[in-house]
């Protein structure tokens, strides 16, 4: 554990994508974020972020991807390139860029797909009918009511409202639920969630890898379901300080 009076800061922001990849059970329908009004929302939300002084930017990028992601911010800066409606784009290049850092650093890993996901959920329907209709009742409210504030609040509300203790756990508890399925000495569930413990805890590693200096504050830029395991294993950690996005996005 880190007993130094400095440590490095970390600020956790989860983000619903503000691009329709399709990839998630559940998937976040983004209107337009290239359009002037939610430009200017936007813009207000770095305008917020800033304030925390991160002196690095990570975001939800393959690790082994740097080269080719810092081709594109290189290229942002200096005028050729274009955002798109990524958040990483959005929010990770604009800030990383107006506070002139010279680099964004993508810290994700991938190991499980959509369909995985998929084949989970048929054991489920076919084996435990009760369990899959509450992990389905549970994905479907929390998504309308994501939707619902897509549909009327400005980008800063959302993610205020994403990023708030209650909204988080019930986020996190349908992971909970999913390790149930599975019956007699078959863990399907639980095969699913450990590949998801997995994956976040490699993320969290690569975040130690690009941390150097006790003087380092990084701003995370992520998906919202990574959100809560991220801040328990930096809690657990010892190493970090850990700032909320309340602080930032307030009111």
């Amino acid at each position: 554990m880190n007993t130094s009076s400095t440590r490095p800061v970390v600020l956790l922001l989860g983000c619903y994508h503000m691009v329709n990849h399709n990839l998630d059970a559940f998937n976040v329908e983004a209107d337009d974020m290239l359009s002037p009004g939610r430009q200017s929302e936007i813009r207000a939300v770095v305008e917020h972020l800033k304030r925390f002084r991160p002196t690095k930017v990570a975001v939800e990028k393959l690790a082994d991807q740097a080269d080719a992601l810092n081709e594109q911010y290189q290229a942002y800066l200096s005028g050729t390139f274009a955002l798109s409606a990524e958040e990483y784009h959005q929010l990770g290049f604009r800030i990383a860029a107006e506070l002139q850092h010279e680099q964004i650093y993508p810290i994700n890993w991938k190991n499980s797909t959509a369909e995985d996901l998929d084949e989970v959920y048929a054991y489920a329907q076919s084996h435990q009918a009760e369990l899959y209709d509450q992990l389905m009742l549970s994905g479907s409210q929390q998504l309308e009511e994501i939707q619902e504030r897509v549909a009327t609040t400005d980008v800063g509300e959302q993610l205020r409202w994403l990023n708030e203790p209650g909204n988080l756990l019930r986020n996190h508890q349908m992971y909970m639920t999913m390790a149930r399925i599975g019956t007699g000495n078959q863990y399907v569930g639980i095969d699913w969630v450990k590949g998801w413990y997995q994956r976040n805890l490699i993320i969290f590693a690569n975040l130690t890898r690009i941390i150097t200096s006790p003087d380092d504050r990084v701003l995370v830029i992520y998906g919202v379901g990574h959100i809560p395991l991220l801040t328990q294993f930096i809690r657990d950690s010892g190493f970090y300080t850990l700032e909320t996005v309340e602080k930032y996005l307030h009111v």
